[in-house]
């Protein structure tokens, strides 16, 4: 399986098997989310696509291999808030998937390579593999919205795991507001 993010300049898709799309809507501070999420998008969304084939093409902006959960899987879409100074210490999630940054400016620092986000930057995180992220934005928010293929073991839990358990002693500030969990059913045949 693939998963794909895309905007609105993608023409239609007929074989993909789930959705999930992000709007912006208006900016409420870090307690609340910066968008809302649905299964269907309109014209200004971020759109992210499960697929059996790799997309590629006008509105596609990334597509990379998902390793699919053997017990049967959801489709998580949420978003991330980092107020000035935040800081997501070393750690995994048990689902793939992608990432938008929407305002504000990132480092992420993955096993061979760190990287300084910007707004409309997107990027693609294999389940289990460590990251950190830190906001550098001097004020305001930084914010990315993710889209995860997650075990539905971890509906409703969060999927954030420490690498090191005495990371749990330091300050949390990042807020993750979930948009939804939506399980796919997937045909056999």
């Amino acid at each position: 399986m693939f998963m794909s993010v895309v905007n609105s300049d993608l023409v239609q898709v007929n074989d993909a098997i789930a959705t999930a799309y992000w709007t912006r809507a208006v900016d409420r501070g870090a307690d609340a989310p910066l968008g809302v999420g649905a299964l269907e998008g309109g014209k200004d969304s971020i759109g992210f696509l499960v697929t059996a084939t790799a997309l590629s093409g006008a509105g596609v902006l990334g597509c990379a291999r998902v390793a699919m959960p053997g017990q049967g899987w959801a489709l998580r879409l949420d978003e991330v808030a980092f107020p000035v100074g935040a800081v997501a210490h070393r750690h995994t999630h048990s689902g793939s998937g992608w990432r938008c940054l929407v305002a504000g400016s990132l480092r992420t620092e993955a096993e061979d390579h760190t990287t300084i986000m910007k707004t409309g930057d997107y990027w693609f995180e294999p389940a289990h593999s460590p990251v950190r992220a830190v906001a550098l934005h001097g004020a305001g928010v930084t914010r990315f919205v993710r889209c995860m293929v997650i075990p539905l073991a971890d509906l409703g839990r969060s999927t954030f795991q420490l690498c090191t358990p005495k990371d749990a002693d330091l300050p949390r500030l990042q807020v993750t507001h979930r948009h939804f969990d939506h399980t796919v059913q997937v045909d056999a045949g």
